[in-house]
């Protein structure tokens, strides 16, 4: 069976330029895309995820889910709006060991999805920090307030939701209620 890590290994051995497209095997639906070019991996898309995140969101997809997906490389250029970052297998293969560590982590933190979440009015006026990430998730919160919702809207990596939604949980700036 081969992974996007296997895949993305020989493109970037051979100095490849296109995409990797990643179809789900179970029915051929399109779920993501990864852009190289020159051997390097220049972009990624998948969902509302694009670039570093997106391309990690796919590399932890597949190395937890067992023939989840199909992958067709197809040579092309590479237009400048996918291009977002420069990184060589190497830099990619580092960088998801130590992202995959928080990510395994945080999934043993998950809430229910079918939670509610409601945003503590407190917190607009305390003096806690709020970080970049408890932000994001408090600017989703003001819109949506299913879990589900949250992790669908977030522009955050899954593991970076769940960490958000714990440090907050513990700063009491959010309210849970059952649904």
């Amino acid at each position: 069976m081969t992974s996007l890590m296997e895949v993305l290994k020989e493109q970037c051995a051979f100095g490849f330029t296109g995409k990797v497209n990643l179809l789900l095997s179970s029915n051929g639906q399109f779920y993501g895309v990864v852009y190289l070019q020159d051997g390097h991996i220049v972009g990624a898309s998948c969902s509302q995820l694009n670039g570093r995140k997106a391309l990690y969101k796919m590399i932890f997809e597949d190395v937890e889910s067992q023939s989840h997906f199909k992958f067709i490389v197809e040579p092309e250029l590479v237009a400048a709006t996918h291009v977002s970052m420069k990184l060589s297998y190497d830099e990619v293969k580092i960088e998801a060991q130590k992202i995959y560590q928080k990510y395994v982590s945080a999934k043993k933190l998950k809430p229910a999805m079918n939670l509610r979440l409601v945003i503590d009015p407190e917190v607009i006026v305390s003096h806690d920090e709020i970080t970049p990430e408890e932000f994001d998730i408090l600017s989703v919160l003001s819109e949506w307030c299913v879990v589900s919702d949250v992790y669908k809207y977030s522009k955050l990596m899954e593991f970076e939701v769940t960490n958000a939604l714990v440090s907050l949980r513990k700063k009491r700036a959010i309210k849970v209620f059952q649904n």
